[in-house]
């Protein structure tokens, strides 16, 4: 509003001195042209100003706000962290008062198990629980990373970092990721550099040098997948898994101190669950095989792609949505991963998420926070604090640190009898 009102101003201001000028002058060509420019200025001015508005509902802000990054500004550099805290050592989160970590009411049963243990595993157990909340208050993971999505291609280098008084180790293991090939490409130097010392004598076929891991999907496979169409559909399902989330969970708070750190003019912020965001990934997944499933129904005999070509997507599509349904009897049944999703899904796990925008709805960040009880851990005392937050840099040409290529990469797929 504040734009449409200086918009107005200015233009009042401009009509004032073009007027005058044409008092002088008395020339109606000049008129003519000037009151036309006059109109031009006034559309312009009016689209700009409704250009920038913000949309005002908590849970729009955020869908428009995905859409934008994934339609229109979907090239840019991101940074983040990934931090764990374990155990009765777990601090208080950095969080200010309006992103703050959720308290879960978590069960004695580790205190009752423990007092009923001989002393000697009491103590065991006490010195374990402080081990684990020195290491984890100690260890993050911080990345960086660049997105294109209009190439097709992705990067994330995760640092797996371990900092305590005067000591330090950082492990960094870059990724790409193309997705017109299905290739996923991985600097692993960290190992390699040994492993190739221990392979060069005896085995010199499984010395990897300088060149990237690659693992990818045989091309024959890949020539009959309708990835495009299936990245085409993939901002439309992330919206419908939004939409599936009541608007009463969304709400605008004040900008808190990482918001602050990023410049960010507003912030919202979403009060979710664990097992509603299996309900998310649900939906997601689900939207996604329908427009397969619709895509397939329109490919004819002339089709790049044919009704099986999809169907081979669509089957991948719903194994990964029966994961996050309902159903007990998803692709993951009867596993021990299955076991302990079923068991979280009953349970009261709070999942903090909030978002900061720029001046112009777009989405410069995103923090995620949430406690999981390890009530049925016995010999952990307390919840598993996990704080994930990153930022967003649009940049309109995304920085990459890696540029893969035949000659300076090696498929390890066919060594390892993938395929």
């Amino acid at each position: 509003m504040q734009n449409i009102w200086l918009f107005v101003f200015y233009s009042f201001t401009i009509i004032n001195l073009i007027l005058f000028f044409v008092f002088i002058f008395k020339r109606d060509v000049m008129r003519l042209q000037i009151t036309k420019m006059i109109l031009a200025l006034a559309v312009a001015g009016l689209v700009s100003a409704c250009g920038n508005k913000i949309e005002e509902s908590p849970d729009k802000m955020v869908r428009a706000g995905m859409q934008r990054m994934m339609k229109e500004d979907n090239q840019f550099n991101f940074s983040g962290s990934y931090r764990l805290e374990m155990g009765n050592q777990a601090g208080a989160s950095t969080a200010d008062k309006n992103s703050e970590a959720i308290t879960v009411q978590s069960s004695d049963s580790s205190e009752e198990f423990l007092e009923a243990e001989p002393d000697y595993y009491k103590q065991q157990m006490e010195s374990v629980n402080r081990m684990m909340g020195l290491i984890s208050k100690s260890f993050s993971i911080p990345f960086t990373g660049a997105v294109d999505m209009r190439k097709g291609r992705m990067e994330v280098i995760p640092e797996f970092r371990y900092e305590s008084k005067n000591a330090l180790i950082s492990y960094k293991f870059p990724v790409y990721v193309d997705f017109n090939n299905l290739s996923v490409y991985m600097d692993a130097s960290a190992i390699t550099n040994v492993s190739d010392v221990m392979n060069e004598q005896s085995n010199p076929q499984l010395v990897i040098g300088d060149r990237y891991v690659q693992l990818a999907v045989p091309q024959d496979r890949v020539q009959h997948l309708p990835i495009a169409d299936l990245l085409k559909s993939l901002p439309k399902s992330v919206d419908d898994g939004y939409a599936v989330i009541k608007s009463s969970e969304f709400s605008k708070v004040s900008v808190d101190e990482f918001g602050k750190e990023l410049e960010a003019k507003h912030q919202v912020k979403l009060n979710s669950s664990y097992a509603e965001s299996l309900k998310y990934n649900a939906a997601m997944l689900q939207s996604l095989s329908q427009a397969l499933k619709q895509a397939a129904s329109k490919a004819g005999s002339d089709s790049k792609y044919q009704p099986q070509d999809y169907a081979v997507l669509q089957k991948i599509i719903d194994a990964l949505a029966s994961i996050y349904s309902d159903n007990n009897d998803g692709a993951l049944a009867g596993t021990p991963i299955g076991s302990y999703m079923a068991q979280f899904k009953n349970k009261p796990i709070p999942i903090v998420s909030n978002f900061y925008f720029d001046s112009k709805g777009r989405i410069i960040g995103v923090r995620y926070q949430c406690e999981v009880p390890l009530d049925d851990i016995k010999e952990l005392k307390g919840p598993m604090k996990i704080d994930y937050k990153f930022q967003l840099e649009y940049t309109g040409s995304p920085k990459f640190t890696m540029q893969p290529t035949p000659q300076n990469s090696i498929n390890i797929g066919s060594r390892l009898g993938l395929y």
